[in-house]
């Protein structure tokens, strides 16, 4: 998943054992809480493991198979695709830290 919702990364952990799951958002001084850009700034997540051995949480079976021979048009899709989010992350945050600049302090931006 490209990005889980914060109550799915609770729900992981809980699913994993893990007792008194506890969440913080964490991101720039910038970021002022507003997701309309489309970032999704961040959250750290910990737990306490009550005990230790393997996670009681069964995961299904991948989606994809990689033994299977790479269509080239897909994977140039795919590349194409990834290169575009990769320059829509590195300009946004540029983007929004240059308006923190500018908006008044108190303001969402």
């Amino acid at each position: 998943m490209l990005f889980p919702k914060e109550e799915e990364y609770i729900e992981w952990f809980k699913k994993a054992g893990f007792k008194d799951v506890q969440l913080k958002r964490i991101g720039p001084k910038w970021y002022r809480g507003v997701r309309r850009h489309g970032l999704i700034m961040g959250c750290s997540l910990t737990g306490v493991k009550a005990a230790s051995g393997d996670s009681p949480l069964q995961l299904g079976p991948k989606e994809e198979d990689v033994a299977k021979p790479i269509n080239p048009f897909v994977f140039m899709l795919r590349f194409l695709l990834g290169a575009m989010a990769a320059t829509y992350y590195v300009l946004v945050p540029i983007y929004m830290w240059i308006k923190d600049l500018i908006v008044p302090k108190g303001l969402p931006i």
